[in-house]
């Protein structure tokens, strides 16, 4: 699992394992996506602007499948 914390307005932290992206938004919401590529976590973390990759890449996309966790 890779782990890394993000410095942004929205995000607190992401974690990926497998296809499984998790992000931690700062209003302790957390989303897992079923990615279809590894490359997008390295492209989410290389981002200069993450909460704008995370909105048109991530959350935008009908691809990824999303779900809310709760607890």
């Amino acid at each position: 699992m890779q782990i890394i914390e993000v410095n942004s307005r929205k995000i607190s932290r992401v974690f990926y394992q497998h296809l499984l992206l998790t992000v931690v938004l700062k209003t302790g919401e957390k989303f897992i996506y079923r990615l279809l590529e590894a490359s997008t976590f390295k492209e989410f973390s290389d981002s200069a602007d993450k909460d704008k990759f995370y909105k048109s890449q991530i959350k935008a996309n009908k691809k990824f499948k999303r779900i809310q966790l709760f607890g």
